[in-house]
């Protein structure tokens, strides 16, 4: 039984969190061309204004406009299909969006991350390609690593490695981190550390998964919400989740 009726509606900017968008079936990472497409037609119809990092970030600040209705398209991992797929459908719609790169996929040493296949990745090339007013560039770690899994001091040598690779790498990129997994330590005084160390570093927010809205203006630049899109959702279950971030209330 849909009992998603019994959620209240969240009001902010929601995060939708993507990964694939190929032309095989939906699964829990991958969402079929034809569906995705719906989504965005639906966004636009709908007066939806889609929100670059940048803009989202100042959007952030300040409470909510009334009747504004606005929302922030994210793209874990760079997938090659992200390019083939996605990347033609936003920029025929001036639609702009984010993408969260790894970076040991910058210089294809990969370090067992999940790269062939329909996990291929774009190359270095492929990113430094993209038009920003489509995808803008952010962060997501340097072996995806879980942050859950790891001390203070791993956590601040993660974020050291994926900056330090960036900036090697000549790409434009913006310091807005996307946590590997959604994970984050659980106990307080790592984590306390870790935004420390987010904040030397000079990352400006971080997003989780959490499926939730976050009220404006955000409380935690480092514990923004995403809302995890997937490839079982229905047209009906994307509407859901836009307006109250997940579907089940237990």
């Amino acid at each position: 039984m849909n009992l998603s009726f019994l959620l209240p509606e969240k009001k902010g900017i929601p995060v939708l969190m993507y990964h694939k968008v190929s032309n095989a079936p939906g699964d829990a990472l991958n969402i079929p061309m034809a569906q995705f497409r719906q989504q965005i037609e639906w966004l636009i119809a709908g007066g939806y204004r889609f929100l670059s990092l940048s803009d989202y970030h100042e959007a952030i600040k300040k409470p909510l406009p009334t009747n504004s209705k606005s929302v922030l398209l994210t793209f874990d991992d760079g997938y090659k299909n992200n390019l083939e797929h996605v990347y033609p459908i936003l920029k025929s719609f001036n639609i702009c969006a984010t993408i969260f790169i790894v970076g040991n996929t910058l210089n294809n040493s990969g370090q067992g991350y999940e790269n062939e296949g329909d996990g291929l990745k774009m190359t270095l090339t492929e990113l430094k390609s993209l038009d920003p007013a489509v995808f803008q560039i952010a962060l997501h770690g340097y072996d995806h690593l879980s942050f859950s899994k790891l001390d203070a001091a791993q956590i601040k040598q993660e974020l050291e490695k994926t900056i330090d690779s960036f900036n090697s790498s000549g790409l434009e990129y913006i310091k807005s981190f996307a946590y590997p997994y959604g994970a984050r330590p659980k106990d307080a005084a790592t984590k306390q550390a870790m935004f420390n160390s987010m904040k030397e570093l000079g990352i400006n927010a971080a997003f989780r998964i959490g499926n939730s809205i976050d009220p404006l203006p955000v409380s935690n630049n480092y514990e923004i919400n995403r809302i995890d899109i997937t490839g079982f959702d229905t047209i009906e279950t994307f509407k859901t989740k836009l307006k109250k971030g997940k579907l089940k209330p237990f």
